[in-house]
This record gives structure tokens, sequence and C-alpha cells, in this order.
């Protein structure tokens, strides 16, 4: 149960790495390999400068006619051992840091790619700081904290081993004393160490998600905070997360700080453990004492780095695990062992000429309400169609719902003889045109603007769109026209030139049908009057689905739907409606229509 997280995560998101993985743990078998014959030459380097006729009876091969010579060979052989060691680890770090970046951007791509292609209502799911802390954060956090610090364990673990096989082999009885001495320490203060992190680790993914959650919050909605005069109350309420984290921060800092100096004192202790066996075994040979002693301070001052390098990636791990934990819940709720991507040729459209039927249609976005009741209805080809009720009558979704965005829970829509399906609706995306009611607007130019989603830019058609939507004389004021940078705010675009800027992206596509979803709200009466004049005079030769509570807009059509509590009431026109609806009528008052 203790690596179930761990062994989920590698099932989830290592498939096609573990050939990679094992690969790593020859790499580091190799650097401990070259650590073991670096500090294993360095006792016949001493032994041949201090006394050179003591090698000759242990290696009799050896034919010692300069000491100082063989002395110097064997210390260039050792230097030249060290530089080719660690320039082996420098290239092995190299490859652990871009196979560990590889897969974070894997892992990043993966999410991105289920946000854009999974199904609309999927992704609603998971709220726009969700998706940022999953793919800025709890992406980094897993990937370095636990990754990173797996492959580093591994190294240096093998080292290690390596290392402390060669004191065994040549200090057998003082190696075992000073191992058990060590060894103890390191559990207990394990064990002290990993009560914190554990501690740590249940608060630390939380505080993270709260602190995003709060940094979003703020910064989206700077205007309305300051229009409430709320300021303090968002500040204090960012403060006291940002506090919780820097406490986290501290914590993670401080017991992350500590190791080194621990194994400090135990390599320190430990030298003189064997130090004093040593020179109990040796008593009487100083020259086997002295090349004794160098390589077990050898040995010892390259175990002690590689131990604090395990400490500090063992307090990591223990730390991330309720990260991996999360990571794994995300990629379960996502499903993506059953997520298919489906992407239809952008060329690709569906033929529409005479008229779309909506059969039967209900919909709910949980089992606890039905949104969308058995609406039928029939939008011919040419029609200026309005939707029309109250707040959560149901309008938007059933406009989202017609654009294939949210599935039906049962009944069919219908252009002309085709049945509309997962495989083909996105053929019937490609013929619309839609206007939400909040736009985004993007830091780049106008035309970027207009053009958003199109691999190649007609300018002519820009100024078209731009021209439709009444805003091009506010573009062409501009000394850089079309080329100049569309932003919002102070000095920029006013809610309604953004909304015209919306309703010219929908424009410039030429599509056959144009879905406004509450586009013109944010349109001074005039403006907007000179925007339904466009589409009147394109209605013939487009099909237009308002959903809208104006005077203006809803004259303009030639047929309405009044819907209420997700049921259509009736069909009409607006004259028909007035006079057969007094909720109709209220519904026109309320909209400020006389």
């Amino acid at each position: 149960m203790r690596f179930e997280n761990f062994n989920k995560f590698l099932k989830y998101y290592g498939k096609g790495r573990y050939l990679r993985l094992c690969g790593f743990t020859g790499l580091s078998f190799i650097a401990g390999c070259l650590e073991f014959i670096g500090i294993a030459l360095i006792y016949p380097f001493i032994m041949l400068i201090i006394q050179p006729d003591a090698l000759s009876n242990t290696f009799k091969f050896i034919k010692i006619d300069n000491s100082l010579r063989s002395g110097l060979l064997i210390g260039l052989l050792v230097l030249l051992i060290f530089i080719l060691k660690n320039a082996f680890i420098i290239f092995t770090q190299y490859m652990q840091s871009k196979f560990v970046a590889n897969w974070k951007q894997t892992i990043v791509n993966k999410f991105m790619n289920y946000y854009i292609y999974a199904p609309y209502k999927d992704t609603m799911k998971t709220t726009q700081a969700d998706k940022l802390y999953i793919i800025e954060t709890l992406s980094s956090q897993v990937i370095d904290n636990f990754v990173l610090r797996v492959l580093n364990l591994l190294t240096n673990t093998v080292i290690i081993i390596m290392v402390v096989l060669l004191l065994l082999i040549k200090f057998l009885v003082p190696a075992i004393i000073t191992i058990i001495f060590v060894c103890i320490s390191l559990i207990i203060q394990n064990r002290y160490f990993k009560a914190k992190t554990t501690e740590i680790a249940a608060t630390s993914a939380k505080r993270y998600h709260q602190y995003k959650t709060a940094l979003l919050e703020n910064i989206n909605n700077i205007k309305e905070l300051k229009i409430l005069s709320a300021e303090k109350i968002f500040y204090n309420n960012f403060e006291k997360f940002a506090a919780n984290l820097k406490q986290i921060q501290i914590k993670q800092g401080f017991y992350g700080a500590i190791p080194p100096y621990i194994v400090e004192i135990l390599v320190v202790c430990a030298l003189l453990v064997m130090a004093c066996i040593l020179s109990l075994q040796n008593a009487g040979d100083n020259p086997a004492l002295i090349a004794s002693f160098a390589i077990v301070v050898a040995a010892l001052f390259r175990i002690a780095p590689a131990l604090n390098r395990i400490q500090t990636s063992i307090i990591h791990i223990n730390s991330s695990r309720n990260f991996v934990k999360k990571f794994n819940e995300v990629y379960e709720q996502c499903d993506f062992e059953h997520f298919e991507k489906f992407d239809c040729p952008i060329n690709e459209k569906i033929d529409f000429h005479n008229k779309i039927q909506l059969k039967n249609i209900n919909f709910s976005y949980n089992s606890s309400k039905q949104v969308i009741k058995n609406v039928s209805f029939e939008i011919n080809k040419g029609d200026f169609i309005g939707i029309i009720g109250l707040s959560g009558a149901g309008k938007s979704t059933l406009a989202d719902i017609i654009t294939g965005l949210l599935p039906a829970d049962s009944g069919e829509i219908i252009v002309d003889d085709t049945v509309l399906t997962n495989e083909n609706f996105s053929k019937f995306r490609h013929i619309i045109g839609y206007v939400p009611q909040q736009i985004n607007i993007l830091n780049k130019s106008f035309k970027e603007n207009v053009a958003w989603g199109c691999e190649t830019i007609n300018e002519e058609g820009v100024i078209k769109a731009l021209k439709a939507s009444r805003l091009y004389d506010i573009v062409s004021d501009n000394p850089e026209g079309i080329d100049a940078k569309a932003v919002s705010g102070t000095n920029g675009l006013s809610q309604g030139q953004k909304q015209r800027l919306a309703i010219a992206r929908a424009l410039y596509r030429d599509p056959e049908i144009i879905i406004l979803d509450e586009a013109t709200s944010a349109l001074d009466v005039q403006v907007e009057h000179e925007i339904t004049e466009t589409l009147k005079q394109i209605s013939s030769s487009k099909t237009i689905i308002a959903i809208a509570h104006r005077l203006s807009t809803l004259k303009a059509c030639n047929k309405l739907v009044y819907m209420k509590d997700g049921e259509i009431i009736d069909i009409g026109s607006f004259e028909d409606l007035s006079a057969k609806y007094e909720d109709f009528n209220n519904l026109v008052k309320l909209s400020s229509i006389n």
C-alpha cells in the first residue's frame, strides 16, 4: 500500500518509459563501478609513495623499478578515473534532466489535448483555476519532486552500494561496525523526518490549490472587486492563503536543509570509529595504516554527499505523496483509458440546404434536474430565429446542444436528411459562426483576433467582417489599422466593441449559420440597431439563431421560440406571442421594451 500511488503513477503516465528507467539503472551502475575503481586505486597509490616494496609481495606480477614513477602513474590513473566518473555523472544528470523535461511536457500535452478534444460537458466539470493548477503546478510538483528525485535516489544509492562494497572487501570488520552505526543513525533520523514530511505532505497540496485559486480569483476579477469596494476582503483572503503556503514552504525548506548537517556529523563519527579500529588492526605498520586511513577518508567523503542527496530525495518523495495521489485521481476522473480523440479535417463540412430539425431533445447536467425537456422545433434555411425566456429557461444550454458542445441525453438533431452524431457534429460546426456573450480578446492584432483559429489570414475578409460588425471605423483610426493590437480596458476596447469584434470573428469565416448568445446585450441602442440591420441584410443568405431579449433583435426575427423552465411554451412571431402570453409581455416590459 505504501507504494500504491507511485505504482499507479507509473502505470498511468509512464507508458513507454520503463525501458529508459531501467537504462538509468545501468548508467548508475557504471558510475558506481567507476567510483569503486577510483577509490580502490588510492590504496596502492599511497603505498607506492610511502613504501614501494610493500606491494611487491601482493602484486608479484608488477615489476616496480621506480616507485615514484609507478606512484605517479597510479595517481594519474586515479585522477583520470575520477574525471571520467564525474564527466559520466554529468552526462547522466543531463540525460535525466532531458528525460524528465520530456516526460513533463508529454504529460502537460496530454492534459491540454484532453481539455481541447474531450467532450465539452466533461471539461466543464473542471474549473479554469483547476485546469491551470493541474497543468502548471501539479504536474511540476509531481515530476520534479517525485520522478527526478527517484532517479537521483537511484543513482546515489548505487554509488553508495559500490563504495560500501569496497570497504567491506578491504576492511570487513571496521566497515560492518561503521555501517551498522550509520544505518541505525539514519533509521532514527528518517523516522523523525518521515513523520514531519508526512505531516507537511498532508496539507501542502491543499495549500497550493487554495493559493492558486485565490490568485486567479483576484487577477481575473479586479474590476468587479473594485466596484464592490471589496479590495480589502479579497486581498486579505489572498494574503491568508499566501501566508499558509509560506508556512508550508518554510517547513519544507527547513527540513530539507537539516539532513546535510546530520550526515556530516555521522560521517565524522564513522571516520573516527573506523580510524580507531584500523589503528588497532595495523599497529606497528604505519604505511598500511596511512594508506588504509586514506582510502577510508576518500570513501566516507564520497559517501557523504551521496547520503545528503539520498536524504533530500527521500524528503521530497515523501512530501510529494499527496500530489502524486491527486494526480492519479485526476487521471481517473478524466478517464484517459477510454478517451478517444476525434479530429475532423477542417475543410469537411456538412451539406445544409433545407432545414434543421430538433426532435424530442432532453438534457440534464446531472440526474437531479432536467434542464431541457422534450424540445422539438424546426429551423428552415434562411430563418432569423430568436430564442427568448427568463434567465434559467435553458436558452444558452439549447444553443450549446445545437452546436454539439453538449450531447443530448435523448432525441435527435437532423440537418436535411443527416442525423448528427459525435462523428459528424464537427462537420456541422464548420458551417456555424458562434458569438458568445463573453469574449476573450487576444493580446494580438485586430486581424489576428478576427481570423483567430484560421491557418491563413485574408486581410480583405478581415476588413469586410469589421465593416459588417460596425467596428472598422474605430480600427481605421489607428495608424497601424488592422495590424494594431486589440486591447481591452483603459484606452482599449469597450465591452460593446469587444462584442462587435466577436461578431466580426464569426462573420469572417462566412458561415451558413450564425448563433448569437446574448451577443448584443452590451451594445448601445444605436449600434445594436445597426448590427441588427446588418444581420437582417445577410439573413437572406444566412440562417441566424439569436438568444436575446432586446426589442430590435427580437423584432428582426421572423420566428421566436419562447422557453420557460427548459420547455418550449410556444413558437410564433413577436406580435403573436405578445398577444397570447401575459408572461411574454411582462418579459418584454422587463427588457425595457416599449
